[in-house]
């Protein structure tokens, strides 16, 4: 019996397996071409879930389809007397020799799908640099298609359509690989530049700077669109180098200090980083322009003549009737494919650029950004699945790194990002800074360390403190990483007493605290760069790495002393706990050395004397700082990502004027 249903699965899947196969491909393009998108706008929001399955119909696209082809080979290769065994078993065919050509014909659908969608061309940065692979993979799979053709003349009835779609098949396929190409790191330096791009650009546009406000809804729009392609070209200096020139940096800084608002520069930025993103991941480099449009007509053209050919002819091919609604899925599937793109391009950012005079303004209002802004918070990391037999286990099993990743995403939430709150603030501080060290003409030291740059700018901005030199005292010691971490901790203990005292009838605590406000809710200013700092130093190291190497000995040394001392189940209990520790507790050693934990709790004791709208300084200067010093590569992967609010606060310094400046300065 075990033989008998051995066999029959083996006749299945004889019978099925390029057809499966085929139509597992065109479902994973249709997919792709939609749902790929939604990385760059909710990528934050949509759950790990779901961009891990747009991860995997990316990885598993190009395996499906070089596969289906290797099976039409495999099948062409068969003697004639295996090929016609093989195919009487399929029920739907009359005739071995004419299912053969038809499995020829859906060879070429197999290079358009390798040649993917317009949407995405890679999933991550590193990506491109691979494109040398699939140049490799377009000769081969071109090949192989060939073979089979070649194999199948000169009994093979369907020639003509199988000719057409190799020719857009082939087409599809070298623009992914020209795509990935020109978004390699090595071509950046030498087709970014805007002046430089030519026919690149969709249509020659006149970039001119814009000297007064616009007087209309409409003109504002456009003008925000124009200025953003302006000065997309500060991405491309940032990124490749070589740095911008003191006059360039004045006419940037001109341009963004007197012209725009922080609703408007946020816009601008929002509308670069789009741009990036469409240049990095997508086909939109490629196709966007003049020989773009030429080939994807002959490809349109190309795809029709084949659905038509098929048409018109199909009543002289002995085919199943299964693989006829199956062919015409596939044409159907193609030109769905193209229409889909064609839509998805004419509302890109480039194309919209293009049109600016002509389109109606409310194309230009599409989101760009999820602006959600990730939280995480180390009190609730500390409370929250901290259980001593799951740590145990996992250290047992030689997976402890996972275990705390795991527990980082399940303790993570999200914030809206409030343009007329934080970003105003942010906006309003930077533009500060950018006038302070403009300001002064000193010639400053170069080539100082993060660590010790960082406490150099640090007693700046603590002056706004009425008790600056007993806080300055607590941090005096620490680095980067630990005052990141100490104030952190710090401000969620403030937070947790305030609320505490708010309670307590008769209390004033929060009449003080709320008279300097101004506009601004401050406390929830400092809630929300507070939490993310520290998911930013938790679960994106890489954006702070230049400047945080020892955060990890830290964070972990940290923790344990919280874990020994602090063993409470509720956050505002553990927050008490941690407040009312005194230096003398613990190793005095380890406090010096690595934990940060009483640091925190005597920077806390502190802020008791200090307001929302210091602190909130503090935040952004510590934001200011880590934005600054990360590379520019890696603020360059977070487009596709769903966007960080680190990578805003970059570019906006690098407008404001203090970009590299800023890092050798600060």
């Amino acid at each position: 019996m075990s033989s008998s249903f051995i066999e029959e699965a083996r006749k299945l899947w004889t019978t099925w397996n390029i057809r499966v196969f085929i139509i597992v491909s065109l479902s994973v393009q249709i997919f792709l071409i939609l749902f790929a998108p939604c990385r760059k706008m909710e990528g934050k929001k949509m759950g790990k879930c779901v961009y891990l399955l747009i991860w995997s119909a990316y990885l598993l696209a190009d395996w499906v389809a070089g596969f289906s082809i290797g099976l039409i080979v495999s099948e062409q290769i068969k003697s004639p007397a295996e090929s016609n065994d093989i195919q009487a078993l399929c029920k739907h065919n009359k005739s071995p020799v004419e299912s053969s050509d038809i499995h020829v014909l859906w060879a070429p659908f197999l290079l358009l799908h390798l040649g993917g969608p317009d949407t995405i061309t890679s999933f991550a940065l590193e990506d491109n640099e691979f494109w040398v692979r699939h140049l490799l993979g377009l000769l081969l799979q071109v090949g192989s298609t060939a073979y089979v053709f070649v194999k199948s003349l000169p009994e093979n009835k369907l020639w003509l359509p199988t000719i057409l779609v190799s020719v857009a098949g082939i087409i599809k396929y070298a623009e992914r690989n020209r795509a990935l190409y020109l978004a390699s790191f090595d071509q950046l330096g030498d087709r970014w530049v805007p002046s430089e791009w030519g026919d690149e650009l969709p249509v020659p546009i006149e970039f001119q700077k814009m000297d007064k406000p616009m007087k209309t809804f409409e003109d504002s729009l456009k003008s925000i669109l124009r200025t953003a392609v302006h000065h997309f070209g500060i991405i491309k200096m940032t990124l490749v180098g070589p740095h911008l020139s003191p006059n360039q940096c004045s006419d940037i800084r001109e341009t963004f200090l007197e012209v725009r608002n922080s609703s408007e520069v946020l816009q601008v930025m929002e509308i670069e980083l789009s741009l990036l993103y469409e240049v990095l991941h997508t086909k939109l480099p490629v196709v966007g322009c003049r020989i773009g449009y030429i080939f994807r007509s002959i490809t349109m053209s190309c795809i029709l003549g084949a659905l038509l050919s098929f048409s018109l002819f199909k009543k002289y091919y002995k085919l199943g009737q299964f693989d006829i609604w199956l062919t015409y899925v596939l044409l159907a599937g193609a030109l769905l494919l193209e229409f889909i793109s064609i839509i998805l391009l004419s509302l890109s950012d480039w194309i919209l650029v293009a049109c600016i005079q002509s389109m109606n303004p409310i194309f230009f209002k599409k989101r760009r950004w999820s602006r959600a802004v990730s939280q995480l918070n180390f009190i609730t990391y500390h409370v929250r699945y901290s259980s001593v037999i799951l740590k145990g286990i996992a250290d047992l099993l030689g997976i402890r790194a996972l275990f705390e990743a795991i527990k980082g995403i399940l303790c993570l939430s999200f914030k809206d990002f409030k343009e007329g709150q934080e970003w105003y603030f942010i906006h309003e501080e930077v533009k500060g800074l950018s006038t302070f060290l403009m300001a002064d003409d000193v010639s400053r030291p170069t080539g100082l360390e993060a660590s010790h740059a960082w406490r150099s700018n640090s007693k700046r901005v603590l002056e706004s403190f009425s008790n600056s030199s007993n806080i300055a005292n607590i941090l005096e010691e620490l680095d980067y990483t630990k005052s990141v971490l100490t104030w952190h901790i710090a401000t969620e203990i403030f937070l947790q007493q305030q609320e505490e005292d708010q309670q307590m009838p008769g209390s004033g605590t929060e009449e003080g605290l709320t008279s300097t406000c101004d506009r601004f809710n401050h406390k929830e200013i400092c809630k929300l760069l507070s939490d993310y700092m520290f998911y930013l130093l938790i679960m994106q190291p890489a954006m702070m790495a230049t400047i945080s190497v020892s955060w990890k000995t830290v964070f972990e040394d940290t923790l344990a002393e919280t874990e020994s001392l602090i063993c409470r189940t509720l956050i505002s209990e553990a927050s008490k706990e941690i407040f009312r520790l005194k230096p003398s507790v613990g190793n005095p050693k380890r406090e010096i050395d690595r934990s940060v934990l009483f640091a925190a709790s005597a920077l806390a004791k502190q802020l008791k004397k200090s307001d929302w709208k210091s602190m909130s300084k503090v935040w952004v200067h510590l934001m200011c700082f880590a934005a600054i010093n990360c590379k520019p590569q890696v603020h360059a992967q977070q487009p596709c990502k769903g966007g960080e609010l680190l990578t805003f606060v970059w570019l906006l310094m690098n407008h404001m004027g203090v970009g590299t400046q800023f890092s050798s300065h600060y």
